[in-house]
């Protein structure tokens, strides 16, 4: 398949995505922390409750998550850095990070998620699709909802427009699939120290880059 570099970039990045996202799953949280959608719930839980600790762990989660977006949109306008090869380091940053997390898993639970709080955030606004299509590198939401309907625009309503927008978004999520298989498998046979293997993939779209 012929795929134009801007593409071949995204489904990379889609790739690590997937495998950095897994972490806080196989450590303890159980979700992905990709999304703000429930740590900002978690915020006002606590409050509720009254459990200022819980409020503590997750507003600490979504400063990282906010101070992410806030680099990537301020960092081109006043730096000369390239925010795409900036990702990549902070991909592989976090990976050392998970790395060095207790496998005793008695940590607060949140903390799991702070790796991908920051870095997958940093990771999604520096790679926003390709085709001129906006798609995530972090999470399926989306790129679920497109891929369906443009299968749909295609074999229900017969508009063969929507064939590139089906296969961008299809690649975009099985590439983001195949890195969290592989990142399962990776911590199961290497424990956290699997995560390190974002290097490669990591220096790959790097590569990419510095090409252009």
């Amino acid at each position: 398949m012929n795929l134009n570099p801007e593409a071949r970039t995204h489904y990379l990045v889609s790739f690590i995505g997937g495998f950095l996202g897994i972490f806080p799953i196989v450590n303890a949280s159980h979700f992905l922390g990709s999304a703000q959608t429930s740590n900002l719930i978690d915020i006002l839980l606590g409050f509720i409750y009254g459990n200022g600790r819980s409020v503590l762990f997750h507003a600490g989660g979504a400063f990282l998550y906010a101070f992410a977006v806030f680099l990537v949109t301020f960092l081109p306008k006043h730096t000369k850095l390239n925010v795409k090869i900036l990702a990549m380091i902070v991909d592989v940053a976090a990976g050392f990070a998970m790395w060095l997390f207790p496998v005793e898993k008695n940590l607060p639970v949140t903390l799991y998620l702070y790796p991908t709080f920051f870095a997958l955030a940093f990771q999604w606004c520096s790679f926003k699709g390709a085709y001129g299509f906006s798609s995530s590198t972090i999470f399926s939401s989306n790129n679920f909802r497109q891929f369906i309907a443009s299968l749909t625009e295609i074999y229900c309503n017969g508009d063969k427009s929507f064939s590139l927008k089906a296969r961008f978004f299809g690649l975009t999520l099985l590439c983001f699939h195949l890195g969290l298989t592989v990142g399962w498998i990776f911590w199961h046979f290497f424990g956290n120290a699997g995560f390190l293997f974002v290097i490669v993939p990591a220096a790959t779209v790097v590569c990419g880059i510095i090409k252009k």
